[in-house]
């Protein structure tokens, strides 16, 4: 379940903020999961670099989704 509220506040974030540096907060995702992480079954890099991409992911889904929604601008 943690990996839905993961993708759920990536896609947010990407539709809320709009722009494509926000791809930068999936890095600090994945390091705050390797670091975090009390599971023994896969290797903490591991679980940081997939919560990262599932990050990525949602939020360049979410900017993405909001550059093609927005009114254009008149000039």
């Amino acid at each position: 379940m943690p990996f839905l509220v993961v993708v759920a506040a990536g896609f947010v974030l990407g539709l809320v903020v709009g722009r494509w540096w926000t791809l930068f907060a999936a890095a600090g995702i994945g390091v705050w999961i390797a670091l975090a992480t009390g599971v023994d079954e896969v290797p903490p890099w591991f679980l940081g670099t997939a919560y990262a991409g599932l990050s990525a992911c949602a939020i360049a889904v979410g900017v993405s989704v909001r550059k093609r929604t927005r009114p254009r601008r008149a000039r």
